[in-house]
């Protein structure tokens, strides 16, 4: 059952405007400063309340399936071109999408001649996923317990999803064991900047009601250990930012907004990572 929350909006707005005038320390004039403190103040006063559902990860993904696919993801905007055209550049060969969800990238595999296994721990999203892209094979299944033997894949992509796992490790082992030696891991996610200022997965059931599943931070140093761990070695990472077209996506292309003060830091992390020689034996 998800935990219904009063939340006050003017908490995010706020503290946009604070976090535009901290990036701005000491270097913004007297007079612009005092503007946007007078536009922090004004924010944090409006008393408007929302109710928020709080859900877990599986059963808010589940119903967020109905309409994952209908409403713009600006996020998406900054990070499917570029994951796109890493996973375009990957040799064809067997893939796995790993917490494929409703399939955008199980789509950008197929098209690029993988043979594709998609997995996801919510069947409503797989339901989506093999309408969209039906020359994948699906199956149910967590990220910490993929159901195949030791060097299945060539390539293993894993979209927006290790910010809903609390440790990176078991993950990261299991995609280095379902990889041949060479093979590459794909990563996108959430970055840990925009998870620490407030980017957590909102979305709106059919109704219109709020809901909301919680992102965990994980810093590069989580990632980089967890790689070793795997025998994964960084080939790249890509740090895409958000940029007007980003905050197009969230206030349409005339809106101005607290968001505004985003812009320039990064909100996605990328990471391309090729599999280690096994030790013999």
């Amino acid at each position: 059952m998800p935990t219904q929350r009063e939340v006050i909006s003017a908490q995010f707005t706020a503290g946009l405007y604070g976090l535009g005038l901290l990036r701005s320390w000491p270097y913004l004039d007297a007079e612009t400063a005092a503007e946007r403190l007078a536009q922090l103040e004004h924010a944090a006063a409006d008393p408007a309340r929302e109710l928020l559902d709080v859900l877990d990860t599986s059963p808010g993904y589940a119903v967020w399936a109905a309409t994952y696919d209908t409403r713009v993801n600006p996020l998406l905007v900054a990070e499917q071109p570029t994951i796109s055209t890493v996973l375009e550049n990957v040799p064809p060969g067997r893939a796995l999408d790993a917490a494929c969800g409703t399939g955008r990238l199980t789509r950008v595999l197929l098209d690029a001649g993988h043979a594709v296994t998609a997995v996801d721990a919510s069947d409503d999203m797989l339901s989506r996923a093999r309408a969209v892209a039906p020359g994948a094979t699906y199956r149910v299944a967590s990220l910490q317990q993929l159901p195949f033997p030791d060097a299945s894949f060539d390539v293993v992509s894993c979209g927006l999803a290790l910010t809903h796992v609390d440790e990176l490790r078991p993950v990261m082992n299991e995609f280095a064991r379902v990889l041949v030696d060479g093979g590459r891991v794909i990563t996108s996610d959430v970055h840990p900047v925009a998870v620490a200022t407030g980017a957590h997965a909102f979305f709106r059931r059919p109704d219109g009601s709020r809901c909301v599943v919680r992102n965990a931070v994980h810093w590069h140093g989580e990632y980089l250990d967890a790689f070793a761990d795997a025998q994964l070695r960084v080939g790249r990472c890509i740090e895409p930012r958000f940029s007007e077209e980003v905050l197009d996506a969230f206030v349409g292309r005339d809106g101005a907004s607290a968001l505004e003060h985003l812009i320039g830091l990064p909100c996605v992390l990328i990471w391309e990572c090729i599999r280690e020689q096994r030790d013999a034996g």
